[in-house]
Formats: C-alpha cells, structure tokens, sequence
C-alpha cells in the first residue's frame, strides 16, 4: 500500500473523540498549526462542538510525546532501540510464523480499539481471520458495547441502531438509562436541551444510581440501587400493561415472547420493585406514566447498562419498553444505545470483534464464513467456526501461556481493563509483544518488544461510524511526524512480509471501497458509497445501496420488519437477579467507575490539553458523606479503597449525589510515574456477562478506609521559606508526627525578602516574622534556634548538631537555602557586606548613615536594586556596578531594562555598566574602590549583590547525590528514598529555582507525598519577580525574550515609553510562556495562572493587552474550561444579584462555548440561592 502523500484540500473532518460523531472544519496556519470549529453544515452538531472537541488542535499540534521511528528490543533484558521499518516488520513477522508455525494460529492475538477508522479495523480484520486463521481479534469496544450488541441483536436480529439524532427533536418522552451524556455526550445532549426549550412538555427520564448533571434536565430521577436496572424496567413495564399503555397490534403482529414477558413483570409487584430499587413507587409510576402517554419515546443509555455481568439481559429489559409500546420505526422513537468512542460502530460492520464477520454476518453460519472466504479469495475453512479470544480473555491466556503473542492497536490496556495488575503480569510473561500507538508515554511500552509509530487524527484519511449510523470521511491534513505511518499502511506491509496476497492496496479508498462491495446485499448495505460521495454529503447514514440515496437511511423497520428469521422483534424474558460481586462485611460499598467532562479514556490525549485538565485535576473518590462520616473520613482526606484485588489511594470527595453505600471513582488516570496507586482498575473485578463478555465495571465490593502512615521523626535542616511552607502545609494535612527545625540562626521565621525596609525602617521586625512562638506552639514543631547541623549519617538515619548531639530521624528534609557570592580576595575591612540575612542586616544599619550614607551596590539584579531603590529614598546617595550592560539582565529584555534604568536615574542612583571592582580601598573600614575600567568611587559601604552559592557541603559529605546541587525526583527525594531536598539546593532535571515561591510550591509536594497523596508532583516552578519599589510597578515572569529568535514564538506588545509604561507577552503554541510588566501589573495573577498552568490561550489571547480593562482570573474551581471561569467567580455573580441562569453564563463566561458545564453552573446557581433564601434577614430596630 502506498503512503497517502496527498494532503486533501478538503479540510472538514470528524471529531475523534465519543461515538456522537461531530463534524469538525479545520483551518492550517504557515507552520502547520491547525485550529478547529465546528461544521455548521454537519447534521449530527449543526456547528456546536463540546470543550474537548474544540480544544483538538491542541493535542494534533503538540507532536511532544509521539513516537516518531520503529523500535525494538532484541531480547527481554535489552532497552527499546530504534530500528528501519523493514527490520522491526520483518522480526515480527518471523516472530509470528514461528509461533503460529510451532503453537498454531491461536497462539497470536490483535488487540484494538474503538478508535481505530474502518479501513484500519477492515485490514487487521481480514488479516488475522482471513490469513493467518485465528478469530483472535478484539477491542476496547468489548468493554463498553458489546451487550449493546447483543441486546439488539437478540431482539431486532442484528447489531442496529434504528434510530435518527433528528428524532431527538420530535421525541416528547426520553429515558435516559444508566448514561450521564450532558458530561460523556455533549452535543448530542445539547440538542436535547433545546428540543426541551422548543418543548416544555419533553418529558425527561433519568436513572441512575448517582444524581449526575444529566439529571439537571430530568422531570424524574430514579435514583436505583447498583444493579437493580432490570428490575426497574419490568416494574416500569408492568405499569405500561396495567394502565393499557401498550401497542397490541405491533405485539400481535410484530413481536414474539411478549406472554411470557407479561407473566415474570407481574412476578413482582410495583411496590416490591420499588423497595429493591430504593425509589419511590410513585416515582416509577409516573415514568410509566410518561411513556405511556407520549406519542414519541426514544429510551436512550450506556455504560451503566453495558458494563455490566447481566449487561444484556439490562439491554434487552430496557428495549422491551419499546417494543411493548411500539415505540419503534417511526418518527421520535426507538431503542438509541450512546456509543462511547467514535468509530466502535465502524469497527463492528467490519467485523472487528473476536465473535463477528464482516457486514454484521455470523461466525457460526457456515454459508456466512464461506461468503467472505470467496470474497477475501481465500480457500473453504480457512474462517474458524469458534470465536476467538476477547479483550479480557487475552489477558488471561497470557497468563496461562497459551496466548504467546499480543499486537496491540491505539488502545491502553494497563489502565482501562479490570482487574488490571493481573493484565499487566500477562504482558510481563508474553512472549511477544507489539505495541502500535501514537504516544511515547503508553504503559504498555515497558512490555513492547516491538514498537510501531502510528499517524494520528488529521495525518491519515479515512471513516468513521457514528453511534447514529452517520459514516464520515476524515481528511487528511497535516503530515505525520517522523517516520510514523497511518495504521492501515501498517498493517499492510506486515501482511506482505508474512506473505499474505489481498493487501496491496493502493490508498484508503481501496480498502473502503472493498469493505463497502462486502456489504453488498446484507442489511447494513453500503455498497453505493464512497469517498467522493462522503465528501461531498459529509455524513451518510446505512444502509446506502448502489440505487440512489439521498442521505441513507434515516430510520429503520418502518415496515416492523425485523432482521430476525420471522421478521418479529423478540420481546426477552428473564429474571431480575443480579449476578454481580457480593458484598461482604469486609467489602460492604459499591464501587461504581466513569467518566468526568474534560477527560477521554485514558488520558492520551486529553491529558496533554492543559485547559481541560483544570476542571478536575485529580482523580478522587466520591463517596456519600454519611458513609464517610461512620469511616471518620473528611471530605479531601486521603483514603484508601480496597478489594479483592487490589487497592487505590486518592482523595475523598464528599458528594449528597450519589447514594449512600455506593461510591464512584474516573476511570481515566492510570499510573502517576511509577505508582498504581490512581488506577480505579485496580479494584474492578473480572467477572463479565456471559453473552456479551463485557466486563462488570459498574459493581465492585469494595472497602473504605483514611490513610493512616506509621507516625514518624522529621527532621528539617534550616529555617527558609521551604522550611517553614513545609511546616503549614504538613501540618494542615498531619498533627500527629514530630517535626524537628534546626537553623544556625537564633530567630524565628522570617522573610528574607523584605529585609530591605528592615534597613531602612519602613517595616519593624515583628512584621517580617512569618511565625510567632505561639504559632510554634500551635504547630507542634520544635525549632532550634542557633543550633547548625554538622553531620548526616544516612546509614544509622541521624544527624548530629554543633553541640555534638545526635538526633535520629524517619525523614530528613534537607532546606540548608544558599549564601552570597562574595568577590575573590575581598579584604577584612569594616564596611563590607552581604545582604542574606537579619545579622547582615542589623550590621549594616549599625554601620551606614541611611540619611546620608554612600553606599555602593554591586549587582543590578533583584536584591541590589531593591537595596538601592530603598536606601536612596532615605538620603543615601547610592551606586549600582554591574558586571554586564543591562539590569535585572535574566528577567527584563532590552528595553525593560532601560525603562528601569531612567527610572533609577531618576531616583538619583548612579549606575556603571560593564565594570566590576578591581581594588577595594580602605585600612580599616572601606574608603572606596577602583574599578576595572580604572574609576575611582568613594564610599562608605559595598554591599555585595551578586548571587548564591548553595549551601551543598554538609550534603555532599553525607554521600547523597549532588551536581550544581542536590539531585532530586519529581517528589524531590533524593538518591536516599528518606531524605528530601528543597528550595535553593533542590536541582530538578538539571535547573535549580531559587525563589520563595519554588521553595513553598516544593514544601507542599513533600508534605503531599509524605501524607500518601501521589496525584501532585513537581514539574518545576515559573521563575517570576516582582520588584518592590515604591514609584514604579515591575515584574516578570517566565521568559523575557524570544529563545534564539525562534520564529515559532510571537511577542505581543504594548508601550508608552514616555510614562515608562511597557507590557509585553511572550506565546508559543498558543500559550503564553513569558511576559513583562512595567508601570501597571493588574494582569500578573491572570498571567502566573496561565504561564504556571501551561494553559491554552484560545480566544483569550485577543484580550491578553486588549481588554482596557482588568481581566478577572480564575477564583476557586474551574466550571467552565472553555472561557476559564471559576466556582468563585460565578458566586460573585450571584451575590451581586444575579439570580438566572442564562444571564449568569452571559455575564460570566460560563456555558457560552460548548455549553456543557451549563448543568454545574445552574448546580451552583440554585445552591447559592437556596442558601441565601435560608439565611436570617436582618432585623430593623425601630426609628
């Protein structure tokens, strides 16, 4: 197959992300960025796009974590090295005849997933069916749709939505069943959102066993027990019968099984259903009620169905209402099953399961397989009757030895399957792994034997079906970086290194076109489509014939034909008992897992778009407060989940939402740098539907419990801003552990930073203290004041002080801070001084006249020029040398700089540049000095102002790992897992960050990670200042200049020199990464917050200088990520008066993208209200 080299002029395509299927236009910029927006000619979304949607460009332009060349490892023990194409697909292929030579065809497996486009599922489909002659194909589709997909095909004959998304519109009953699509399909739940606006009298339905934001819309939430679905349904069902609410005539004449239906629904009384459920019976009624009455009923659901160990007999409970009803085949109605990824419909037409063949035909009919042995040219038999291995199954067999090879396709098992810690020790004893992905930091590339670039979204061309049966073409835009191939290419070559005939095709449409003739006379049909069609329609509904159609097929069984051998829909029958996981004393809660807004599966991409992940950062556990309360648990705490098979620890998060007994944790986060410990997949056990073998995510026994660590000595060395942050965020999260400060100075904490209004006595010294000895006290710490440490013995865990005493330890927190940089051969004169700490302080004012002084300064960066700016407001008369030819020269460009430099002058400070002192004159005291370009300065005093050392010596002796200073990891530990270093020693991936604000943000990882919580590690810090200087508004943050001219980064700016007024923003792939304010810095939160978070500008960067007004950051928690709005932000609204929603999310921001953080908004809204409602009015004395 050839490379499709062509980069199509037609720049529409779909969306990537759910199975909704949103048509996306996408414009390309000179440097092969690209930007999206909706299509408002596509008919699934009509233009609107949800926040992850609107945010794809980001992840298709950051290239940062591809895989960009094939590699491979020559034995186990052996790290991954790059490799040519031909080598790693010959090895593999050798690999894989050798084993299927010696083990059979058995012994290889496929694993793919949902996201794959049907070209690329068509050709490993036929490859490993048709060619190698296993059926040991499966996906990621197995763990979310597959009892969909046996539900329809028990009761209508096939796999088949038969529904329109234009039926929403005129639907006026909707049971929306076990699905949250208002947070997990947005678009699709928008549109319902205004067919309720055109239509109040829509009646909406909701069960679920937690009150999520799709209930925000519902008349009626039935709120049931985990597990208790069926029995709701034939509750509901027995309603719809008493009250006469069914259709007759379509169950005589297009139904089977409804009399042994009506007999087990009326097994059980409405009431008794009720109390299994734990709803109201008056509830269930009147959603029968509902359905009875409406004239167009769409029963809508997912996961909290599917993902369930009796998955299909849920299914097929909830289609039976409207088959009963006849709510099927005609406008407004019909059975609509939500598909979860995008393209997990086109990879069941193709066959792309361990049990299916392609074009929905049957793997056990004989006539079926010879169908497509002759289609594929391939001989009689080759096509085995017995379904192959499933998602879950593979894993297993892994284990066992029977299963020696795994390809595994766009998809992460080791975060997404059940029982996962087993998984993954199948894939430690594989013989053979392949790894086929777009990301370097997939778990599963640990195990890979073989590693296999992929092209991603935008860099291949292909289709896709939604879970409305729109098929879609993708464009191909950009260019695939490195040697990284589209999947299908892939394939392909591997088939023709096996040997294998059938796969030279010449590009994407072949393969289309041969799927489409496959289809031919089958029910789904699309043996009239192509890619010249799907680009001119955009998106085509199956089943589409050779005879013309206008659009496809809208809505199917109009006729009440059935795809069953009589035509007749079956109406099922069973019995409601749950076969999930026992509960046990030991295990007595309900874990539930999902999804959240702004993530997607496993994170691959969503991950990597910073705006998202602001809404919910953290993975959690939301747990009902009166079972926290009997655990002794507060909301935030750290706990720890366990079940049979493993355990978790996150935090809690208290919510009324969900029932008490049950508790839900995302399924989206797996390992955080080495550790499992956020994989809810830990805990889910591996119990699946028999019918379906779709895992039963949705009910694990599980236990709760509050971390508790083994009390512990800690020691911290000095008494900096690392030490005493980490002292408050410890303690706000442990008061049980003894905690040890010991500091060579004989004061409390105290700021350093302001130790020039010290000097010149603007602040008193009580208002630089940052701890009080009664704040000592409350804090339970013990601080030696004037007592160093001298020795660190990391064997025995002491460390011994200056008066020879040893003091053990559990952890030690090394925070020994820096001190100045002094001149070489600087004489022993009076007069001569650094500025680090309250003695050098307190010497200098016992020795300079601050009203009359003359005092030089060498250093034009952050401290001398403080010094200088105060010092010369006093009298003094002050000059500044510096070394090179501008000031603050790593945090200003040129022209800051020559702004701060007028405004110096102005002050009366003299500055020298490109000078440094040559010869200090002076007897006793200093007298002056002469510099290097011969001037001579007299003076009173030099105060040395040129940098840090740290302070690594007592560190290096020890034996603990230093460079340019103390080697730390991402939860700044060490080489010893017990000792931790902060502040100005701490060295992280080769930078050091000497500012409070890095030693504070790293004070509160270590106080973090110590307490158990993994979620928060460091990145590193933005390096800001903010000068301190009375007349003049100055600061910096991240990069000051354009790096090496890179035209890739855009400056943006804003300057009145006259007024030394100068604001300029640095961006690079639409962030804003660096930016310099002078003479007005309202703007530094808003820029911290986006520099520090890495986040996306969007539209917001035509505001960054623009606005002429202050732009509001974000306060509290993100709502809203589109428009970066915060909880805090709407309750100033609201306590401002604002009291309707849709002015609410005009005046803020929030819901005004893709609207779906519209149900958190009105949440708030309504909880605000009600709590002002409540509060007391206040009473008026009289006058």
């Amino acid at each position: 197959m050839k490379a499709e080299k062509n980069i199509s002029p037609n720049k529409t395509t779909t969306c990537c992300y759910c199975g909704v299927g949103c048509g996306i236009v996408i414009n390309k910029d000179i440097h092969e960025r690209i930007t999206v927006e909706g299509d408002k000619n596509h008919p699934v979304n009509k233009g609107m796009l949800c926040s992850k949607g609107m945010n794809l460009h980001y992840t298709a332009n950051d290239k940062s974590d591809r895989l960009l060349y094939p590699e491979m490892r020559y034995n186990k023990n052996m790290p991954l090295q790059r490799v040519s194409w031909d080598t790693a697909l010959e090895r593999t292929a050798a690999v894989f005849k050798a084993l299927i030579k010696k083990h059979g065809p058995d012994s290889v497996a496929f694993y793919a997933s949902g996201q794959c486009l049907t070209e690329e599922y068509y050709v490993v489909n036929k490859l490993i069916k048709g060619f190698i002659g296993s059926n040991n194909i499966d996906t990621n589709s197995r763990l979310c749709m597959s009892s969909a997909v046996v539900g329809y095909k028990m009761s209508l004959g096939e796999d088949t939505v038969p529904i329109s998304y234009d039926d929403i519109e005129i639907a006026d009953c909707i049971f929306v069943a076990g699905a949250n699509p208002a947070w997990c399909h947005p678009i699709l739940w928008r549109r319902v959102e205004a067919a309720k606006e055109k239509n109040p009298d829509l009646k909406i339905i909701v069960s679920d066993p937690r009150k999520t934001q799709t209930c925000s819309l519902a008349n009626v939430h039935l709120q049931l027990n985990p597990g208790t679905d069926i029995t709701l349904h034939h509750a509901i069902g027995r309603c719809l019968i008493e009250d006469g609410k069914i259709d007759a005539d379509f169950i005589i004449n297009s139904t089977n099984g409804y009399e042994k239906y009506h007999t087990t629904v009326f097994e059980t009384s409405v009431a008794e259903a009720a109390a299994i459920c734990g709803i109201k019976e008056s509830d269930i009624r009147l959603a029968a009620s509902y359905i009875g009455n409406a004239k167009g009923f769409i029963s809508m659901w997912t996961m909290g169905l599917n993902q369930s160990v009796v998955g299909t007999h849920k299914n097929l409970s909830l289609i039976n209402l409207n088959l009963i009803t006849g709510h099927i085949g005609k406008p407004g109605s019909g059975p609509f099953s939500l598909t979860g990824q995008p393209n997990a419909m086109g990879g069941r037409e193709v066959g792309g399961l361990s049990n299916l063949l392609p074009a929905h035909r049957v793997l056990a009919n004989e006539s079926h397989r010879n169908e497509v042995e002759k289609f594929w040219q391939i001989p009689l038999g080759t096509i085995q009757a017995k379904p192959g291995l499933t998602a879950t199954e593979m894993f297993d067999e892994l284990n066992t030895g029977k299963l020696k090879a795994v390809w595994i396709l766009c998809t992460n098992p080791l975060i997404s399957l059940p029982d996962v810690r087993v998984a993954e020790e199948g894939l430690k004893k594989a013989k053979f792994v392949v790894v086929q992905d777009i990301s370097n930091k997939v778990e599963t590339l640990k195990y890979a034997d073989v590693v296999l670039p992929a092209a991603a979204w935008v860099e291949k061309e292909g289709t896709m079906t939604n879970a409305g049966r729109y098929i879609s073409y993708l464009s191909k835009v950009t260019e695939a970086p490195g040697e990284a191939l589209a999947d299908s290419e892939i394939i392909c070559r591997f088939a023709k290194k096996m040997g294998y005939h059938g796969f030279d095709f010449q590009n994407a449409s072949e393969i289309y076109d041969e799927h489409a003739a496959l289809t031919e006379g089958t029910n789904i049909d699309i043996s009239g489509l192509n890619y010249q069609i799907l680009k001119e329609k955009r998106a085509v509904q199956w089943p589409y014939p050779k005879e013309e159609k206008a659009f496809g097929t809208a809505r199917l069984f109009t006729d009440h034909q059935f795809y069953t051998p009589d035509k007749k829909a079956n109406i099922l029958s069973f019995d409601d008992q749950n076969q999930s996981e026992a509960l046990t004393p030991e295990h007595p809660l309900i874990l539930t897992t999902g999804r959240i807004r702004d993530q997607w599966h496993t994170r691959s991409k969503t991950g990597k778009v910073n705006k998202l992940n602001q809404h919910i950062s953290e993975s959690f556990l939301e747990i009902n407060p009166i079972d926290a309360e009997i655990r002794n648990i507060k909301d935030s705490d750290i706990i720890e989940i366990s079940s049979l098979r493993g355990n978790v620890r996150v935090k809690a998060k208290f919510s009324e939402d969900i029932k008490p007994g049950v508790v839900f944790m995302p399924m989206h986060w797996g390992k955080i740098l080495k550790s499992d410990l956020n994989r809810v997949n830990n805990l889910t056990n591996n119990l699946v539907d028999p019918q379906s073998k779709e895992p039963d995510f949705k009910f694990s026994a599980v236990e709760v419990k509050l971390y508790k660590k083994a009390r512990q000595k800690i020691i911290v060395i000095g008494a900096g801003a690392g030490a005493c942050g980490f002292v408050k965020s410890y303690r706000a999260l442990n008061t049980e552990d003894d905690i040890e400060i010991f500091s060579k100075e004989n004061f409390p904490f105290y700021n350093r930073v302001l130790l020039p209004d010290y000097i010149i006595g603007t602040l008193p010294w009580h208002n630089l203290i940052k701890m009080s000895d009664s704040e000592e006290t409350d804090y339970r710490i013990k601080l030696h004041r004037g007592l160093g440490i001298d020795k660190i013995n990391k064997e025995d865990k002491t460390v011994t002080d200056s008066n020879g005493e040893i003091h053990p330890y559990d952890v030690l927190l090394l925070a020994t801070g820096s001190r100045a940089f002094v001149l070489k051969d600087i004489p022993k004169l009076n007069g001569i001084f650094t500025m680090r700490s309250r003695n050098d302080a307190d010497s200098f004012k016992k020795h300079v006249d601050t009203t009359n002084g003359k005092v030089v300064i060498v250093g034009g960066g952050l401290l001398g020029i403080e010094l200088a700016t105060s010092l010369a407001e006093t009298g003094s008369k002050v000059t500044i040398i510096q070394r090179i030819s501008r000031l603050m020269g790593r945090q200003l460009d040129a022209l800051g700089s020559q702004l701060l430099h007028e405004e110096l002058i102005s002050k009366g400070i003299e500055i020298f540049y490109n000078d440094e002192v040559d010869r200090i004159i002076g007897e006793k005291s200093i007298t002056g000095m002469r510099l290097k370009s011969g001037l001579l300065i007299d003076c009173e005093s030099l105060v040395i102002a040129i940098g840090t050392v740290p302070n690594t010596e007592l560190i290096k002796e020890a034996g603990i790992e230093c460079k340019r200073g103390v080697v730390v990891d991402e939860y700044l530990r060490t080489n010893e897992k017990d000792i931790y270093a902060i502040g100005e020693i701490a060295e992280f991936k080769g930078q050091m960050y000497g500012i409070t604000a890095a030693a504070e943000q790293q004070a509160e990882i270590v106080a973090r990670f110590l307490c158990g919580d993994i979620a928060k590690f460091y990145q590193g810090s933005l390096l800001m200042n903010i000068l301190k200087m009375h007349s003049l508004e100055l600061c910096s943050l991240g990069l000051a200049e354009i790096p090496n001219n890179d035209p890739t980064y855009e400056e943006i700016v804003f300057i009145d020199k006259a007024k030394r007024y100068y604001k300029k923003c640095i961006v690079h792939n639409d962030k804003l990464v660096g930016a310099i304010l002078i003479g007005d810095k309202s703007e530094f939160l808003e820029f911290r917050n986006l520099i520090e978070n890495k986040m996306e500008l969007s539209e917001k960067r035509l505001q960054l200088l623009r606005s002429g007004k202050t732009t509001e950051p974000i306060i509290g928690k993100t709502v809203c990520s589109c428009n970066n709005v915060g909880e805090g932000n709407l309750i100033n609204k609201i306590k401002d008066g604002c009291k309707d929603h849709l002015q609410l999310c005009q005046l803020t921001g929030a819901g005004m993208g893709c609207g779906s953080c519209r149900p958190e908004v009105k949440a708030i809204l309504d909880s605000f209200v009600n709590v002002l409602k409540t509060e007391p009015k206040p009473v008026l004395a009289d006058t």
